[in-house]
């Protein structure tokens, strides 16, 4: 599996595995992905002949980062690529400058909830509605540490 910088010509692959991860009230368009693409930190995970397993959107502005969406193709789950995914993304957000990130999953998806808690993200807040009327999220929040600050021995406090 390769981690890359996603592009227009993973658009039709990508807008594929969102169908399959949620319905279609809850999906982003196709344009919102052409767009994210374009202008947000987007990675996608693939096969060396590249065929997209899954996909993380995110951005930084400053010191905080969120991620927008990570979607895994239903038949590749459990296998590590969400996890694979998940720190691809905070390094690329931390190298942009965010010390910390957040995120929303949905209530009735433990399994999101349950890979977002072993990345080290911590719940913030339930929001409610957040997916529509009587689809609730879960805010998650995560610190990270500055590039130049990942080796506690360069800390002058250590």
């Amino acid at each position: 599996m390769n981690i890359r910088r996603a592009e227009s010509r993973d658009l039709a692959q990508i807008v594929q595995i969102e169908s399959l991860c949620f319905p279609e009230e809850a999906a982003f368009p196709p344009r919102m992905f052409a767009y994210l693409i374009e202008y947000a930190v987007c990675l996608v995970a693939c096969q060396p002949e590249k065929k997209v397993l899954g996909f993380i959107m995110g951005y930084a502005s400053g010191k905080a980062g969120a991620v927008y969406t990570l979607d895994v193709h239903p038949q590749y789950r459990r296998m590590g690529i969400g996890s694979s995914l998940i720190s691809s993304l905070e390094e690329k957000l931390q190298r942009l400058g965010a010390e910390t990130v957040r995120l929303e999953a949905a209530v009735e998806r433990p399994e999101a909830i349950e890979l977002y808690h072993k990345a080290g993200y911590r719940d913030r807040e339930l929001v409610r509605n957040y997916y529509g009327t009587g689809k609730h999220a879960l805010r998650m929040c995560k610190a990270i540490l500055p590039a130049a600050k990942t080796d506690l021995r360069t800390c002058p406090e250590f």
